[in-house]
């Protein structure tokens, strides 16, 4: 079966890499690779986000020795594609663009073998170098014995800080409940991205100041995303007027899911049931669409109480440090 390697190429390949996590959705029945929603977010907002964080942080540049680092130009320098003899992609190695040295296995289940090539691609192109020391991180499903034996066998070592698969099953979908003056919109009904920068920052930074906030070009480039759509963005209006809580649902509709990234409430509108009414309304509108579940990968206990459940499935950071 012959198998060749080609270097990730943005105007066409991002599409391609898409359709093949649509694809291998289909074959595996459940998260194995990468879901549409991951794929879509990390190249239209977690990139450009990191690009502004790198440049500029309380006005001062944080990496000095980068005038100007571009977080999306690194990251699709990164990726490593492996097509069959008829130029369909059967393998994909990546980064989150999240932490140094993490890296992220996309396959197809008859081109396993390629494992062992993959991970040395890992080793050799995404690990963290300082000195004469390299670091690497896989993340691999507890279930996936192949890759596990092969990262063993290579000196990884398992972290005990999994994460769990859960699922929604969507069915009757309570309706969701807000405080009095409070109201949910979306994107498409008001699209106000200085509104949204600032509850995205005061929802996962608590206290940070606006020059930390992150970029409204960031919000406007993931508008951009291929599955984007602004009817499925979306927040909670404070009866101040403020962006009290958000999400945004991203749907695959040939494998009839839809998953929510990211979900977050400002740190000033926390247990007043904010978010647990955004999550309702968002499966109520992923059934529009003809979405029947819902995944997360998530420690976080909330999605369990508003009736996300555990799956037989986790996936686990697997390290190593080695000499370069």
């Amino acid at each position: 079966m012959k198998v060749e390697f080609q270097r990730y190429k943005p105007e066409q390949d991002f599409l391609r890499i898409r359709d093949f996590l649509v694809d291998t959705f289909s074959l595996y029945g459940r998260p194995f690779n990468w879901m549409v929603d991951r794929w879509n977010f990390v190249r239209y907002y977690v990139a450009p986000v990191h690009s502004y964080y790198n440049t500029r942080y309380f006005s001062v540049p944080t990496n000095s020795y980068h005038s100007n680092r571009d977080e999306l130009a690194l990251w699709e320098e990164t990726i490593g594609i492996w097509e069959n003899e008829d130029s369909e992609i059967v393998g994909v190695v990546h980064s989150d663009n999240e932490e140094p040295g993490e890296a992220w296995i996309q396959i197809h289940p008859d081109h396993t073998f390629l494992y062992e090539e993959m991970v040395t691609y890992v080793e050799t192109n995404l690990t963290d170098k300082v000195g004469n020391i390299g670091y690497a991180k896989l993340y691999i499903y507890d279930d996936n014995e192949q890759l596990k034996n092969i990262a063993q066998a290579r000196g990884y070592r398992k972290l005990a800080s999994g994460t769990p698969c859960l699922e929604y099953v969507i069915g009757d979908v309570p309706e969701p409940q807000l405080p009095k003056g409070f109201v949910i919109r979306s994107v498409l009904d008001e699209d106000d991205v200085e509104k949204r920068r600032r509850a995205k920052a005061l929802a996962f930074g608590a206290n940070y100041g606006p020059s930390a906030w992150p970029p409204a070009s960031a919000q406007k480039m993931m508008q951009q995303a291929p599955d984007y759509r602004k009817d499925l963005d979306l927040f909670v209006v404070a009866p101040n007027g403020d962006y009290a809580s958000f999400c945004t649902v991203w749907i695959d509709i040939k494998n009839k899911y839809g998953n929510f990234e990211p979900v977050g409430t400002h740190a000033e509108y926390r247990r007043m049931g904010l978010a647990r009414a955004l999550i309702m309304e968002g499966l109520r509108r992923m059934a529009q669409y003809g979405a029947t579940r819902s995944f997360m990968g998530s420690n976080n206990e909330f999605y369990q109480k508003v009736g996300f459940r555990k799956t037989a499935y986790s996936y686990y950071p697997w390290i190593k440090y080695f000499k370069v």
